[in-house]
């Protein structure tokens, strides 16, 4: 094969590669890059939507992670869903959860329901470390 024709085909290759990457950029970088609002945003607004649109984020990124670091950003996902269902079988909204009022009309073993989905939430440290830590590797991506 002469150069020109080599030269034609290497061409030829890295603006097929370019075009089924999304120009260099990974699914898994996209939904990272999609979603950062609401993954820097986690915890700011204590809200029942709030919430659900940190797990989306989370389950989003997870359906194109890395194997590596998938069940982190499955069990993210997961931890914060059940926030909300756990709000929801208790009765009282993430919102209303400083309204004295509301919060003692709560019964116990809601309130250890909720506790338990409190506390899996906040045992995530290692989880959110390694996720933040793998966007800033493969993504570039610096998260907060």
């Amino acid at each position: 094969m002469s150069r020109p024709r080599v030269a034609a085909v290497v061409a030829g290759v890295a603006i097929v590669l370019a075009t089924l990457t999304g120009c260099g950029q990974s699914p898994y970088c996209k939904a990272v890059e999609d979603n950062q609002v609401a993954l820097n945003s986690l915890g700011e607004k204590r809200t029942n939507n709030a919430y659900l649109s940190y797990a989306r984020a989370f389950r989003a990124v997870a359906n194109v992670a890395p194997p590596s670091v998938r069940k982190d950003w499955t069990k993210l996902a997961d931890v914060t869903s059940d926030v909300v269902k756990a709000q929801r079988q208790a009765g009282i909204s993430l919102e209303d959860m400083l309204v004295e009022d509301k919060l003692t009309k709560v019964p116990p073993d809601k309130l250890k329901l909720l506790n338990d989905a409190y506390e899996a939430f906040n045992d995530t440290t290692d989880e959110r470390n390694a996720v933040v830590k793998n966007v800033k590797d493969e993504c570039e991506i610096t998260l907060s």
